[in-house]
């Protein structure tokens, strides 16, 4: 019997969207092929990373703060990603948005009820066609 899941469909639209943008910037650098790559695989590790984001970063944080000095180390490399990242907000704005995109769409997967396997592959095949359609729309508009 096949159980309808109740999903709002705004956050894959949302994602697509993102993705759609950063495709369009990434067709207008002067190596696309590369970034192309590279975000190709950006987008599958972070759906892998979206399966159990708490679980992950629960761990992370217990690891980096055993000892005083590794966290002191981690705050100031905080510290330090940030300032990069007000210095050159204009470049960070796309992937801010990208992980804000897949995080909602990650929480409405997960309140459907989609295992792991449904909402890793549904948000990597989201994230592959909207950068596909930004590379299109950078390339012939």
């Amino acid at each position: 019997m096949v159980v309808s899941k109740k999903f709002h469909w705004i956050s894959l639209a949302l994602l697509l969207a993102a993705h759609i943008a950063f495709g369009k910037l990434l067709a207008s650098t002067s190596h696309p092929w590369t970034a192309f790559a590279f975000a190709i695989g950006w987008a599958f590790v972070l759906a892998l990373l979206f399966i159990n984001p708490l679980t992950g970063f629960r761990h992370l944080v217990l690891r980096w703060f055993t000892s005083d000095t590794i966290a002191f180390c981690a705050i100031i490399a905080g510290a330090a990603l940030a300032s990069i990242v007000l210095n050159w907000f204009k470049i960070f704005i796309p992937i801010i948005l990208i992980l804000a995109a897949e995080a909602l769409a990650r929480i409405d997967l997960l309140t459907a009820n989609f295992n792991n396997i449904q909402s890793c592959s549904l948000l990597t095949v989201t994230s592959w066609i909207g950068l596909g359609l930004g590379w299109a729309l950078g390339q012939f508009i």
